[in-house]
């Protein structure tokens, strides 16, 4: 019996978008992030990937665009070619598509600070793919991972903040 090889359809695309408190005055067991650490932080994520995703086993910057860079990621037999796009100290917006399937990824964190120093980051996603879609069982599954994975880039970026790698002279 030959079975054709067909496509299946991607459906609508699954978007996401969800609010991280970085600073919490209420809140005294967290150290306040500055604005700056944060942004410092955000751009780490995007040169250097690997300090923020364990299972990257390297990155390639493969040149540099106004505003922005082109990378390759490497994560063994898999790569993913993705562009990254600055709104210096307010965004960071990551975008790759794949000709060969159709699949489009972008991912967008955008720092908001509604009062002085009660800083937040947005996280806004638009995936679309064969299991990236509003219709895919999986979608809940992914949303949660993409928040987990939010939260722990949060939390290294506090870390990086506490050992000071975030302070003083500029990085970015």
């Amino acid at each position: 019996m030959h079975m054709m090889n067909t496509p299946r359809p991607m459906g609508q695309p699954l978007t996401f978008e969800h609010l991280v408190q970085i600073n919490d005055a209420s809140d005294t067991r967290v150290t306040a992030l500055t604005r700056d650490q944060l942004w410092q932080g955000l751009m780490l994520r995007a040169t250097q990937p690997e300090t923020f995703i364990p299972w990257l086993e390297d990155s390639v910057i493969d040149g540099d665009m106004v505003q922005g860079l082109t990378r390759r990621l490497n994560f063994g037999s898999y790569q993913i070619h993705d562009e990254v796009t600055f709104v210096p100290h307010e965004q960071v917006e990551y975008q790759s598509h794949d000709a060969e399937t159709g699949a489009e990824f972008l991912l967008r964190m955008r720092i908001e600070e509604p009062q002085p120093e009660a800083l937040f980051v947005r996280f806004i996603y638009h995936a679309h793919s064969v299991d990236h879609h509003a219709d895919s069982p999986l979608g809940y599954a992914m949303k949660e991972a993409y928040r987990f994975n939010d939260d722990d880039l949060v939390m290294r970026i506090r870390l990086l903040a506490e050992s000071g790698i975030l302070d003083g002279s500029m990085l970015f």
